[in-house]
């Protein structure tokens, strides 16, 4: 079995795993995870974070987007295009969210444009991580395609129970080693 088979076959164990959690965890997982956050120096020092929206089965960001509202920091929010492309758009409220790609809270067409050079903190999704920042994501290669050009600070936002021993890596993936449960 190849890398991209093995990750395969990882992220059917994993969504078969996440099945029997219920909401409240991913809820009550965000709200820790967001209170780690903002006690970072990263944090604090930020003008402009990214943040990806959760949606389903994920850590719940929108504590953690309100907060970054809250103290005045410059959000940008990912905005997915074709072929794996996403994005940063600047959003001044969680009310401008809606439905887009995948189902996902998405801003509008007309919010500003972030380039990641805006950017001085990066909060990463991911399906699993590793302790020491191997991510698994969902396999569109949107993060991926951001992190190789993306020089900024970085976070790994996963629950603690999608935490796994190991994840392969193909060369294109990229460790980040800040990995943040509740």
């Amino acid at each position: 079995m190849d890398i991209r088979e093995q990750k395969q076959a990882l992220r059917k164990k994993i969504r078969q795993e996440m099945q029997p959690l219920p909401p409240s965890y991913f809820q009550q997982a965000g709200k820790a995870i967001c209170q780690k956050i903002i006690t970072t120096d990263a944090y604090r020092q930020s003008d402009c974070v990214f943040c990806f929206v959760s949606c389903g089965k994920e850590p719940d960001t929108y504590p953690l987007l309100n907060q970054i509202l809250s103290d005045g920091k410059v959000l940008a929010v990912p905005l997915c295009r074709n072929e794996g492309q996403m994005e940063l758009r600047r959003i001044i409220a969680l009310s401008q969210l809606a439905p887009g790609a995948y189902n996902i809270p998405e801003p509008p067409e007309e919010a500003p444009i972030l380039s990641p050079a805006d950017v001085q903190l990066a909060l990463i999704p991911c399906l699993a991580a590793t302790r020491d920042g191997k991510r698994l994501g969902k396999g569109g290669g949107y993060y991926d395609r951001f992190l190789a050009t993306y020089t900024g600070a970085a976070s790994l936002l996963c629950p603690q129970k999608l935490i796994q021993d190991d994840i392969p890596l193909e060369p294109h993936d990229i460790l980040i080693p800040h990995v943040i449960t509740e």
